[in-house]
């Protein structure tokens, strides 16, 4: 049976282990949080250039002539339809 000193100290060195355990932790916590941050800033690189393809899309289809604008409509569909899928994906991924 341990003492009541003895048992302090067990304690003491439990407390002492999983301060360290926590330690680690954080720093793994501190070290997934820059690497998200990191995706998250390519994801929205991504996206953002993805935006600006749809901008241009819709600039070619206000000023093209009648006959062209439906082959940019629809290649702007296939623009508009990439950025959602990505979208959805960057919001899932980050939730």
């Amino acid at each position: 049976m341990l003492t009541k000193d003895q048992y302090v100290e067990k304690m003491k060195l439990r407390l002492d282990q999983w301060s360290a355990e926590m330690d680690v932790l954080e720093a793994k916590a501190h070290k997934t949080q820059e690497e998200t941050k990191v995706k998250y800033q390519e994801q929205l690189v991504a996206l953002r250039a993805k935006r600006q393809e749809g901008e241009e899309k819709l600039k070619a289809i206000q000023s093209a002539t009648e006959d062209s604008w439906e082959q940019l409509k629809a290649e702007t569909e296939n623009v508009w339809d990439a950025f959602k899928d990505s979208f959805h994906a960057f919001k899932a991924h980050f939730k």
